[in-house]
């Protein structure tokens, strides 16, 4: 009964995550109202006074770049890698991080206006640069005109998928002017990439992040419902501001990350975040019923207002990431600089201390098998040893539970009508057999919640797993396997865990208890990465030999206990009653 009680809490708590708690955040009711933004701006000269566009090509470590003159803004971004290939048009293509395509949403979009002052250092944010200088490794920018002029660097470093941005401001005017630099990181993704499936998180749910120097604040779509622009951390400008100076600011999917960080500027940026909605509203009025209705998500790190006199100049130095979530690569970002704080990047919940130490010892355990999918054997291997001294307490308490239910039917018989003398009855059955109270019992599970949940997480958005293959029926650990193998598996598997456990409860609960759960299991590994599959199979083949081998011990345990009570009081190995320990000292049997 009491076992029945959590599994029916395990299963709400799940719906309420999943389902529940989307409707609390206010993601659902105003999917057809508009957010006051107004039209998208478009800070540009006009069209007959536009440069012809020039591009500059960048090879960095593990990834190409593509940037261009119109704004100085990122136009491609390719991983190298076979890895990172996916099938477009017939053939394998590198995955292209750049997802939007109009120049005032592109990554590292360089802002420069100050809303609402009149003394502007440039008359537009979307500028035609020049293309001064370029090689295999630096594209340099360059603006000039009668009041400004411009210099825009970006160099790629030594580490992976890691560029830097260096931008100088200098004043040519007679007059003092100001400038507000906001440059910002950018993604397009339709509701239908973001929307995950039964406890599965979507390849492509992404986030709008700032890191601040005490914690890091994450938003999706739901914070930017019609009614959220009213709340008081909204700018002027419709951008969601985070208090406290900013270290870096991300658009962050479940495996891949667009990063700006603070390195050097006139003072220190604040980090804000929007996210818009987009659809096709000439054809759609109620957007819900565009096929391709999404969101453009932004994060910008956006510096003060800055004034600067005749001939003075600003200096600003920014490191950007922008690539896979790779715990290594990550780990090594800015030569290791930790002040830059690159490994919160990755979102590991509410047990994210946890998580962290088991993807750490995953990476040791695949330094020797040269295989995620055995890796994750081992990790589960590992886990369920550690966790097993608490996992004995609860197998005691069901074991002891099982040879007491002849005598707890009876007291549930004896005291149907008095719920009060029936529970006292209980506690001194219970006391008087040195077993564990149900309650208590399922404490060790609880426990052990934490790790669960913890190691669920790392490995649904371990981008290590992604495109990992891990034998004939598991092309992509990061995906559901072939054949529905995993769940089947699983299914028949949880199905024999449940029939070797001791039931409690009565017919119907011991029913529900041994098919219900088998069935949960195999509808959820329908739509989870194979990871995870490996992960529960794994345990559950655990599950199964620590209950037989548990109740095999305590079986021999018994009968040794039994033969030494008989053995106390007189009786033979065949039953015969030993008369010297029986019938008294001297007396013969006749």
């Amino acid at each position: 009964m009491e076992r029945m009680r959590w599994i029916l809490l395990a299963l709400a708590a799940f719906l309420f995550f999943q389902y529940g708690l989307p409707v609390l955040r206010g993601d659902t009711g105003e999917k057809s109202s508009t957010q006051p933004l107004g039209a998208p701006d478009d800070s540009a000269p006009p069209a007959e006074k536009r440069s012809a566009e020039e591009l500059c090509k960048l090879t960095g470590n593990r990834f190409r770049a593509v940037f261009s003159s119109k704004g100085g803004v990122l136009k491609h971004a390719w991983m190298e890698g076979e890895k990172y290939l996916i099938d477009k048009e017939g053939k394998p293509q590198p995955i292209d991080l750049v997802t939007t395509t109009k120049q005032s949403r592109m990554p590292l979009r360089t802002n420069l206006r100050v809303p609402g002052q009149t003394k502007q250092q440039v008359g537009y944010d979307d500028l035609d640069w020049k293309l001064a200088a370029r090689d295999k490794k630096s594209c340099t920018f360059s603006y000039s005109d009668d009041h400004t002029e411009l210099i825009k660097t970006i160099r790629a470093s030594k580490r992976p998928f890691e560029l830097s941005v260096a931008l100088t401001v200098k004043n040519k005017s007679e007059n003092e002017l100001s400038h507000r630099l906001a440059i910002e990181q950018t993604d397009w993704r339709t509701e239908e990439e973001v929307a995950g499936s039964m406890g599965r998180v979507a390849e492509f749910f992404t986030q709008a992040e700032v890191r601040t120097q005490t914690d890091t604040e994450r938003f999706d779509s739901s914070d930017f419902a019609p009614s959220e622009f009213s709340e008081p951390d909204f700018t002027s400008e419709k951008w969601r501001r985070v208090p406290q100076q900013a270290v870096w600011a991300a658009v962050n999917s479940s495996y891949f990350s667009k990063a700006i960080f603070h390195v050097k500027g006139p003072s220190a940026p604040a980090g804000e975040v929007q996210i818009e909605q987009w659809w096709n509203a000439a054809k759609f009025p109620d957007r819900t019923n565009d096929p391709n209705n999404g969101h453009v998500y932004r994060a910008r790190l956006a510096y003060p207002s800055h004034s600067l006199k005749t001939g003075a100049q600003a200096n600003y130095e920014l490191k950007v990431f922008i690539g896979p979530k790779e715990r290594s690569v990550l780990a090594g970002f800015g030569e290791g600089d930790p002040k830059l704080e690159a490994g919160e990047l990755l979102d590991l919940g509410v047990f994210g201390a946890i998580g962290k130490l088991l993807i750490r010892y995953l990476y040791f355990l695949f330094g020797f098998t040269k295989a995620w999918g055995w890796a994750i054997c081992l990790l589960t291997i590992t886990v369920k040893l550690l966790l097993f001294p608490l996992s004995i307490t609860q197998i005691k308490s069901t074991m002891g539970m099982r040879k007491l239910k002849p005598e707890m039917d009876e007291l549930n018989k004896k005291y149907k009508d008095d719920s009060q003398q029936r529970a006292l009855a209980m506690q001194e059955l219970w006391r008087e057999n040195k077993v564990t109270n149900p309650m208590l019992g399922c404490l060790p599970v609880l426990l052990q919640m934490p790790v669960w949940f913890a190691l669920y997480t790392a490995l649904q958005t371990a981008v290590e797993l992604y495109h990992e293959p891990f034998g004939f029926f598991i092309p992509d650990l990061s995906a559901p396997g072939l054949y529905f193998i995993i769940p089947a598996l699983l299914g028949v598997s949880s199905l024999l865990q449940q029939h070797i456990m001791p039931m409690q409860g009565d017919a119907m609960q011991q029913k529900m208890m041994k098919y219900m759960m088998p069935a949960m299991f195999t509808v959820m590994m329908l739509f989870l990465p194979a990871g995870l599959g490996i992960y529960f199979l794994t345990n559950t083949w655990l599950g199964i030999a620590q209950q037989l081998g548990v109740e095999k011990y305590y079986q021999s345990q018994d009968s040794g206990d039994s033969n030494k009570q008989n053995d106390s009081d007189g009786t033979t190995g065949d039953g015969a009653k030993d008369s010297s320990g029986t019938f008294g000292k001297g007396k013969a049997r006749v």
